[in-house]
């Protein structure tokens, strides 16, 4: 089995767990690169490596779409979507209204601080950045602005955070040069330091400048339709 297979799909899981396992595979292989933007996905093959039907497959590939992550064009089936750098811009200028008020908000709470959790997940970030594990690294970054949203306590805001990230998170895995990335953990651990000493402006500031960098560093590209051997990528599963 190659290493991108996704897990066994067992009889006795529900539809639910089917579809997650389906979607989290083909998201991983976008964040890994093995499918690159502009890429055809062809139901046969794919079918045959998950061992699901056609509907099943295409109710995950609704999802996929909703979410932005792949294009469904008629007469052509699913690609892998193509994403410009404006959009690139405007998901990231979205999500910077969003954090911004954030931080503003937490940095002015007298608490005790923040959840540990987000210490520990900074710390990760480090190891995860240094040993050059770039899904895992991205993911972690992700959860950790959702999760310091969620400090807030608006739930609300966090859905609609969920949501972009899970968009911008696949911009940086299909775009972004990881080899000349900086490591966002020290950012993200200046942003704590700022809010838990209550400085405001410099909490708005780094999350400003931390989210207009990501932006700004997305690289673009010549992207023409691609073909893949799903059969390769994703391992028949039995």
């Amino acid at each position: 089995m190659s290493a991108t297979s996704p897990p066994a799909v067992a009889p006795e899981l529900s539809n639910d767990e089917v579809d997650h396992r389906i979607h989290l595979a083909v998201v991983d292989a976008i964040l890994d690169r093995q499918l690159l933007p502009g890429t055809r996905l062809v139901e046969a093959p794919l079918c045959e490596a998950f061992g699901v039907t056609r509907g099943t497959l295409r109710r995950v590939f609704v999802k996929l779409a909703q979410e932005g992550v792949i294009t469904l064009q008629p007469n052509r089936g699913a690609i892998v979507a193509v994403h410009g750098i404006d959009e690139a811009r405007e998901v990231f200028e979205t999500r910077m209204f969003l954090e911004i008020g954030s931080v503003k908000s937490l940095a002015r709470k007298p608490s005790p601080g923040l959840p540990r959790e987000l210490r520990e997940m900074v710390r990760r970030e480090h190891g995860l950045h240094e040993r050059g594990e770039w899904r895992q690294w991205i993911r972690l970054s992700g959860e950790f602005h959702i999760k310091l949203t969620e400090a807030n306590g608006n739930d609300l805001v966090t859905g609609y955070l969920r949501t972009l990230i899970a968009r911008s998170s696949l911009l940086i895995g299909m775009y972004e040069n990881h080899k000349n990335s900086t490591c966002t953990a020290d950012e993200h651990e200046r942003i704590l330091d700022a809010i838990e000493a209550g400085n405001v402006a410099r909490a708005v500031t780094l999350m400003e400048r931390h989210l207009g960098e990501y932006a700004s560093n997305l690289l673009t590209e010549a992207v023409e339709d691609r073909e893949v051997d799903i059969s390769k990528l994703f391992s028949p599963v039995r």
